[in-house]
């Protein structure tokens, strides 16, 4: 049951991830080189946290509309330090929705790398636990060492010998 959970805790993970990373990195990717400054959105505030001191990081983008004033964010993960230069918000000139930020942009192979990681991470998590869970089934034994039993004592007289 245990790894039933774990599965499906992991699964659940990365789910959330590609569906709330995924999409805009993609966009950013294809279509990095036509996104212009932003006149329809104004960054109302931006706020980066760096994670296991300096492993990576983790900036947030609030921004709101001009025409509707709805408040919108937008949250990217790196590796490394968060950066500290000025951030300006990008829109793409095609399709005006959607926004980015030029640090975004800049920083768009480390995002990659980041996404890539957490889904490898998962799927090898996920491999390991089915193997658990398969190998037990298989007669395997339950402990994580993996040792044989010690053997049953029979009897006898250990050290003497009979003549």
């Amino acid at each position: 049951m245990k790894i039933v959970i774990g599965i499906t805790l992991v699964f659940g993970m990365i789910a959330m991830f590609i569906w709330n990373s995924v999409p805009r990195l993609a966009s950013d990717l294809w279509h990095g080189r036509e996104f212009t400054p932003s006149r329809n959105f104004t960054i109302t505030k931006y706020e980066c946290t760096n994670w296991n001191v300096f492993m990576w990081n983790e900036c947030t983008t609030t921004f709101m509309s001009h025409q509707t004033g709805v408040s919108q964010q937008i949250t990217d993960w790196r590796y490394g330090w968060a950066p500290s230069d000025p951030v300006q918000l990008m829109q793409w000139r095609d399709e005006p929705a959607s926004v980015t930020t030029d640090v975004s942009l800049r920083t768009l192979w480390n995002r990659l790398l980041v996404a890539l990681t957490l889904v490898l991470l998962g799927l090898l998590t996920t491999i390991g636990l089915l193997a658990t869970a398969f190998g037990r089934a298989d007669g395997a034994p339950a402990d994580a060492s993996g040792a044989e039993p010690a053997p049953q004592r029979t009897g006898g007289t250990f050290g003497k010998r009979r003549a």
